[in-house]
């Protein structure tokens, strides 16, 4: 089959948007440069190499993707004009856009189309993502200067495979840049084909991208045409949410990404101002639990845990009722979410005990801390630089008689230690996607050891059930699997499931034409500051 594009309905929440007016018209101002404050700083800026959310929100201006997900979730033309793929679907063509170039003046074609999915397959780049979002990839081919063709080892829908090629993880790098910089460098010197250039990158302090006036080829997911109206982009850090709120008042910054709940309700009521809500899709925030380690290899004492812990309370007081509590290892927000999840372990103290009991963990009254065999049921739980839910669950956790102590540490100490068993016992993470193949990373046992598979549960029968899903061409089957992976994953308790994400960027009110993809990634192309 044929297509000129296909039309894709992501069954998704997404924030409410604002569009600029259309055309290649441009304003005119003073102001034609916008720094955007973020959280944290990039690890690189080699799509293929990293998995990071920050990274994300820079390379995804400076690199574009085959396909594009518009404000509508539907699957538009970017690099690619036209798509099919055979029944089987094991081969997927691609008709790609002509008179693209790259940053650097190399031609955009299909055999640049090669050379970045061969990169991505290639087990010497280390991809953190990429390679799983690329799937069972087998090879591609020219089969003229325009049209590719790429072929998997196994079947792999359509909705899944356009999905990954929506995203910035799969965007297309220069030929050339890659082969001169290598895998080492390039990630501090990408060139793409996007809408801005990257310029500079000042370690632990910004990132300066510049307007690509050659740019003349933006598909129909944006609504602007020609080079983009900014004339550059900064992405600054700033760590803390207050002050990172603060740099839009002092007008250090237009945007300030991933506010919080206080910073972001205060913003609301501020006429200067305006915040865009996105609802994030994929893993929610999660706190894993390491079946490996002595304290929790005993699945009575992870379901005890489980029903000790109170996620309405967390999400409704201490956020503030501004997050969506999770039951499971999907954000409601996905399309794929099994609903059923939710009535798997309700709060219920007393059954919590009794597992405890029945996995011989005595209460001991002069500590308040359940022991076995002379030693006391403590173990450690590791979050990004997020205190609050990690000290509601160690309170809980204490009412049934267990020891826990919170750590708040960076992203790379936390990547660092869920590599290896024997360094954590707990460990909160979060994964954005927009396709509940993003269970395949996280679950899947290969990815044991990689940061990724933190509960490090070694499964054939879970592996088999999450490659059949990756693997299933009907829609309604697909849905099926996942409603069953979802509830294995949960009988296992695997998890702790926390709350959904739900991203808070404010931004002055003069901006337009600012979305968010994902529910957590700005949309830069088609921002004006009127």
């Amino acid at each position: 089959m044929r297509v000129r594009y296909m039309v894709v309905v992501i069954l998704v929440t997404m924030s409410t948007i604002v569009f600029a007016g259309g055309g290649a018209e441009r304003a005119s101002g003073p102001q034609r440069s916008l720094t955007v404050s973020m959280a944290g700083e990039a690890d690189t800026l080699d799509p293929h190499v990293t998995g990071a959310r920050r990274a994300y929100t820079v390379m995804m201006n400076v690199f574009e993707t085959l396909v594009y997900r518009d404000a509508d979730n539907v699957y538009q033309p970017g690099l690619a004009t036209e798509w099919s793929w055979n029944d089987a679907g094991t081969v997927y063509t691609f008709r790609l856009r002509e008179g693209v170039t790259f940053h650097d003046g190399a031609p955009f074609n299909a055999q640049a189309v090669v050379y970045n999915l061969d990169r991505i397959a290639d087990p010497a780049l280390q991809s953190r993502f990429a390679t799983n979002a690329l799937g069972p990839y087998e090879s591609s081919r020219a089969i003229d200067d325009y049209t590719v063709e790429i072929r998997y080892a196994s079947p792999i829908a359509a909705s899944l495979l356009l999905d990954a090629f929506s995203q910035a993880y799969l965007g297309m790098i220069s030929p050339v840049a890659g082969e001169r910089y290598g895998y080492d460098d390039f990630g501090r010197n990408p060139v793409g084909t996007g809408p801005f250039v990257f310029q500079q990158w000042t370690a632990q302090n910004r990132i300066t991208l510049v307007r690509n006036d050659a740019y003349n080829w933006a598909g129909p997911a944006f609504s602007s045409q020609g080079p983009a109206w900014l004339e550059r982009v900064t992405f600054i850090t700033i760590p803390e949410d207050s002050t990172r709120a603060a740099t839009l008042e002092t007008g250090e910054s237009d945007v300030a990404l991933e506010l919080g709940e206080e910073a972001s309700e205060l913003l609301e009521r501020n006429p200067a101002f305006q915040v865009k809500r996105g609802d994030v899709p994929g893993s929610p925030i999660i706190f894993w639990m390491n079946v490996e380690h002595p304290m929790l290899e005993d699945i009575r004492v992870r379901r005890a845990i489980l029903h000790a812990f109170d996620q309405n309370v967390l999400a409704n007081t201490i956020f503030r009722g501004r997050v969506t509590p999770a039951f499971g290892p999907l954000s409601p927000v996905t399309w794929g979410y099994n609903p059923a999840v939710e009535a798997m372990y309700p709060f219920d103290l007393s059954r919590a005990a009794a597992l405890l009991d029945d996995a011989g963990w005595r209460l001991n009254a002069a500590t308040g801390f359940r022991e076995k065999n002379g030693t006391q049921l403590s173990f450690d739980i590791n979050d990004i630089l997020e205190r609050r839910r990690i000290e509601f669950f160690q309170a809980q956790m204490r009412t049934i008689g267990i020891d826990v102590k919170a750590n708040a540490v960076t992203s790379d100490t936390l990547f660092a230690i869920t590599r290896a068993a024997d360094t954590y016992a707990m460990a909160s993470t979060w994964w954005a996607y927009s396709d509940p193949d993003v269970l395949r990373v996280l679950y899947h046992s290969s990815n044991i050891g990689t940061g990724f598979a933190i509960s490090r549960y070694a499964s054939a029968q879970l592996d088999s059930m999450l490659m059949a899903a990756l693997s299933e061409i009907d829609p309604d089957a697909r849905r099926a699997r996942y409603y069953e992976i979802q509830e294995f994953i949960m009988d296992r308790a695997l998890i702790v499931p926390v709350y959904a994400r739900q991203v808070y960027d404010g931004l002055k009110a003069s901006i337009t034409g600012y979305r968010i993809d994902r529910g957590q990634y700005p949309v830069l192309y088609d921002v004006r500051i009127e």
